[in-house]
């Protein structure tokens, strides 16, 4: 259990200062989005498009152009926060659509490979839809935030190593006799449950700290649910 913490800890930690310094390049990015004044729900669904075209490549094993679409899906995915930031309009609404473009995207850059690699595609969408779901099913619990939790597997983690994976596949499409972008797959599968079984710890911990505290949804401490 000790070493899990550790893990847990230090890969959070990597993530975290990932994400700190990539904030300012982001911001670079949204501002000609920003100064054409574009909608930041619209360069969120911009991310769809690409993805489709990327997955279009992917079919045909072009996999250079899937990844310069698939970058550019990601770059929106990316955008689109400081994009609302620059123009002031920042909604709850916002923040909620975003999230689900992203698992939209998400579905489509991993679920095309069902048709070239079934067992390793199905793995990656499966465990990776299970890993995500388990934050806002702990917030039927719970009052929870969108603070990040201390588990691998992240939104992020899982599209860099797609990404990865389609540029190595553009040159070295088989590496040892095994298929790259299949490995790469199997990757984001295997973080995947790794984050599940993290994150359904750390639902515990949570949980059980609700209890005793008594702040527990409050149809949950009515009885309603067991």
């Amino acid at each position: 259990m000790h070493y899990l913490s550790f893990f847990q800890g230090n890969a959070f930690a990597m993530i975290s200062g990932l994400r700190g310094k990539s904030k300012g390049l982001c911001r670079a990015l949204a501002k000609p989005f920003a100064f054409l004044g574009i909608p930041p729900n619209l360069v969120s669904l911009l991310a769809l498009p690409l993805a489709l075209a990327s997955a279009f490549f992917v079919l045909r094993q072009e996999f250079l152009f899937a990844t310069a679409f698939a970058a550019l899906a990601v770059c929106m995915d990316l955008i689109d926060g400081s994009v609302a930031e620059l123009l002031k309009k920042r909604t709850a609404f916002g923040n909620f659509f975003e999230t689900m473009v992203d698992k939209a995207v998400d579905f489509i850059l991993i679920g095309c490979f069902v048709f070239i690699y079934p067992l390793a595609a199905v793995l990656a969408l499966g465990l990776s839809f299970l890993s995500s779901y388990a934050k806002p099913r702990a917030a039927l619990v719970i009052v929870s935030d969108n603070r990040d939790w201390p588990a691998i597997g992240e939104h992020g983690d899982k599209l860099l190593i797609l990404l990865a994976g389609l540029a190595i596949s553009a040159f070295f499409p088989g590496i040892f006799g095994i298929a790259t972008m299949e490995a790469a797959l199997y990757a984001i599968a295997l973080i995947s449950g790794i984050g599940t079984i993290q994150r359904i710890a750390y639902a515990k911990k949570l949980i059980e700290e609700a209890e005793r505290k008594g702040t527990l949804l409050p149809y949950l401490r009515q009885g309603k649910e067991r």
